[in-house]
């Protein structure tokens, strides 16, 4: 049987007129050129029409690619970029029998398919689409080459400009070399990359990790680290200078800890980039800390209180003075959760001053003061200095040292409401926490008027959780004590191409709330022990989410 014509499928598919066929083939151009280019030239038919018609004139799928599809590993090792990138082609195997789907622009192209299949030595089926949709699953899967626009992402605060150089592995011993190879297109490409897909995947920060023959390089999202594609080892170095150029950090120390930020900006979205530096045995690892400023939460509601303990805590941030203490590890949620609160409170006729280290995000209408330690402006000192402009409410980043809890307890002893951070593991340990650093117990019971444990839960992703039934193995290990179970519906995320195959997408946080109550007040004074507190804080302080 003779396969039909490109142009009678189109027509046949409402693609494509015959009026606009015949006009097509009788072009002047159209001799000795596919049918398809000349029909999308004229703009008679797009590519997924072109795409679509070929694939049923030669008796193929055509295969669809959503727009957030990523290859998985496996898939991406199977066929390198260049000859992805070359031919138009990439590997799909989803289906678990080991048979590879090529999806690819061009399915006559012989050569290319020749070349694939020695790559992979495997069963391959073929399948078409677009080269546009095909360059883009190239683009979010593969990194070390992937191409990406100035104009899509922008260093703000960066003085180098992208120099095409190139320089040799043995020759990157010297300042002017490394300098060269920062600026070399697979690392400034590979670098614009990787920050593009951590704000894409709300990512909080980056790790670049060299071992002996290669480099990791893990993103956190929603407080788990996961692993992306690594670059060769031999541009690491070349990563390692151009992010130290970007954060303004000396390229020719690489024996001592170095601190350094940059800012970056997407589609209008400006991200602020903490960077850290630490010598290891195989080389410099570099932590990237992503602080998006679109990502903060300023509605209380949106935290994750419930509504009885939201109202009992906008009633303490009512009055007049106190502190109030928000209390967890490092990346537990506290500094949003006091931003929240700050956003609440604030109002035309209240003097909100805060002083941070640093000032993560920008919150209007709140004066906001960073501390620098290198010229002698302390927490201690820019309180003493914050108290002369007559503030109503203080917010301090965290409480480290006696001096500056000190001030702080002054301040809310003289009619200022204090917000802060303290590390401890619950909100009982607080107390103890500030006896430890030098406070006397008096100035604690006096001032301090509610303590908050924070933690954060990742949340079960909306697109793909599926109800479950846990086993009672599972009830015991979580700790369920509900005498009737059966009242709970239990959900598990199967993983998607939203939650990244994780099955979790976005968190949420919970909450230890203790109001310090005159009982309370009085154990504190008799120096009663954080056990002690626990016990006796009662339905005070419970956990919720």
């Amino acid at each position: 049987m003779q396969a039909k014509r490109l142009g009678d499928i189109l027509v046949e598919l409402g693609r494509l007129t015959p009026d606009q066929l015949a006009d097509a083939m009788r072009a002047p151009d159209a001799a000795g050129r596919p049918l398809g280019e000349v029909l999308r030239e004229r703009g008679y038919v797009n590519d997924d029409d072109s795409a679509r018609a070929l694939a049923a004139q030669l008796e193929i799928p055509f295969q669809e690619l959503p727009d957030d599809l990523r290859l998985e590993k496996e898939e991406v090792k199977l066929i390198p970029e260049s000859v992805a990138r070359r031919y138009g082609v990439i590997a799909l195997r989803r289906d678990g029998s080991g048979l590879i789907t090529l999806v690819i622009k061009d399915p006559l192209d012989l050569y290319a398919l020749d070349t694939i299949r020695s790559l992979t030595a495997a069963d391959v089926q073929k399948a078409v689409s677009t080269e546009r949709r095909i360059l883009d699953v190239i683009d979010r899967s593969y990194i070390e080459e992937a191409h990406i626009e100035r104009n899509l992402l922008e260093i703000v605060d960066a003085g180098a400009d992208d120099v095409v150089t190139s320089i040799d592995e043995e020759e990157q011993g010297g300042d002017d070399q490394l300098r060269l190879l920062a600026n070399d297109a697979p690392v400034v490409r590979f670098v614009n990359l990787l920050l593009l897909q951590a704000v894409r995947d709300r990512a909080s920060d980056i790790h670049f990790e060299p071992q002996e023959k290669d480099v990791q390089v893990r993103i956190r999202v929603d407080g788990s680290l996961r692993e992306v594609t690594p670059p060769p080892k031999a541009l690491y170095s070349g990563i390692v200078t151009r992010i130290k150029i970007l954060s303004n950090m000396d390229i020719a120390e690489r024996r001592l800890p170095l601190d350094g930020r940059f800012k970056f900006s997407v589609h209008g979205r400006v991200i602020d980039v903490r960077v850290s530096s630490l010598p290891c045995v195989h080389g410099e690892k570099m932590v990237l800390r992503i602080l998006d400023r679109e990502s903060l939460l300023v509605d209380m509601k949106d935290v994750g209180f419930d509504p009885g303990m939201l109202a009992r805590f906008q009633r303490i941030l009512k009055q007049p003075n106190g502190i109030i203490l928000l209390t967890g590890p490092a990346g537990s949620g506290k500094t949003s959760t006091l931003y929240s609160a700050l956003s609440w409170l604030r109002a035309p006729d209240v003097n909100i001053q805060t002083v941070e280290d640093p000032v993560e995000y920008l919150v209007p209408g709140i004066n906001q003061m960073a501390v620098k330690s290198s010229i002698g402006l302390d927490f201690a000192n820019a309180l003493r200095a914050i108290l002369r402009q007559a503030p109503d409410i203080i917010m301090i980043g965290e409480i480290r040292d006696a001096e500056t809890a000190q001030i702080a307890m002054r301040a809310a002893l003289t009619g200022h409401l204090v917000l802060s951070t303290l590390h401890t593991n619950d909100s009982p340990s607080a107390f103890w926490r500030l006896r430890d650093i030098g406070v006397e117990p008096y100035l604690i019971a006096a001032t301090i008027s509610l303590v908050i444990s924070q933690r954060l839960m990742r949340i079960v992703c909306e697109h793909c959780k599926r109800q479950v039934e846990p086993s009672v193995e599972d009830l015991r290990i979580a700790g369920l004590v509900d005498p009737h179970p059966e009242r709970w519906i239990f959900y598990k995320g199967a993983g998607c191409p939203k939650c990244l195959q994780t099955g979790y997408r976005g968190r949420t946080a919970i909450f230890e709330f203790l109001e310090v109550t005159d009982p309370i007040r009085e154990m504190i004074l008799d120096g009663t022990g954080t056990v002690a507190l626990r016990s006796a804080r009662g339905p005070a302080s419970r956990t919720c989410g």
